[in-house]
C-alpha cells in the first residue's frame, strides 16, 4: 500500500502479503482480519482504528530507533499483544531487558522470557552486534495481534510519580494532544 487508505474493515487471506510503506496511513473503522498471509507495517507506516474494535491474525511492525552504539539503551512499547521480549531482541544479551520501578526510582532487570504488558515501557539494550563506535539504527519487529480501542495502564505514585509507559498502538500519537489529555 503506497497511499493513505481508508476502509470500513480489512481482511487479508488467500496468502497475500500486504506491504504498508513508511508514512501511510491505514484507517480503518472496523477490525483487521488476517486470515492466511501477512499485514506489514514499514517504519512509520501506521495502523488507525477509529473505533473500539477486535482485531484476529497477527501482524508485523516494524520501528526504527534512533542512531545507536553497543552499550547504548532506547525505551520501548509493544504495538501487538503477546510479543515477547527475547524475540524481539534476540541479539541482546539477556540480563539487558529492563522496567522501571517507580517505589524505588529504579530500572530492575527481568528475565528476557517475559513479554511486552500493553503500555508499559521497557529499556533495552542495543544488541551485541551493533558497533561501539558508529551508531546504528535497530529496526525493532514486532508481530502478534494490533492492539486497539482503549486502553488502561495503571501508574503508580508513592515516591516521584514517574513512570515509564509507551504507546501501545501500531500507529503515532500526538504527544501534545497526549500531554493535554492527561
Amino acid at each position: 500500500i503506497s497511499s493513505d487508505l481508508s476502509a470500513c474493515s480489512l481482511t487479508v487471506r488467500n496468502n497475500a502479503n500486504i506491504t504498508v510503506n513508511p508514512n501511510v496511513n491505514v484507517t480503518l473503522n472496523g477490525p483487521l482480519t488476517v486470515s492466511s498471509g501477512s499485514f506489514t507495517l514499514n517504519n512509520n507506516a501506521n495502523l488507525i482504528q477509529t473505533t473500539n474494535t477486535n482485531n484476529s491474525g497477527n501482524i508485523i511492525v516494524k520501528r526504527n530507533s534512533s542512531p545507536l552504539m553497543r552499550f547504548d539503551y532506547t525505551l520501548w512499547s509493544s504495538p501487538v499483544a503477546n510479543q515477547n521480549l527475547y524475540s524481539f531482541s534476540p541479539d541482546t544479551a539477556a540480563n539487558r531487558f529492563y522496567i522501571y520501578d517507580e517505589p524505588t526510582d529504579q530500572y530492575n532487570s527481568l528475565s528476557s522470557n517475559n513479554s511486552f504488558t500493553v503500555g508499559r515501557g521497557y529499556l533495552i539494550r542495543v544488541p551485541r552486534t551493533f558497533s561501539a563506535t558508529t551508531p546504528g539504527v535497530f529496526t525493532g519487529i514486532f508481530t502478534g495481534k494490533p492492539n486497539s480501542g482503549d486502553i488502561t495502564y495503571g501508574m503508580s505514585k508513592s515516591l516521584n510519580g514517574f513512570n515509564a509507559v509507551g504507546n501501545p498502538y501500531p500507529s503515532q500519537i500526538n504527544v501534545h494532544n497526549f500531554i493535554d489529555a492527561n
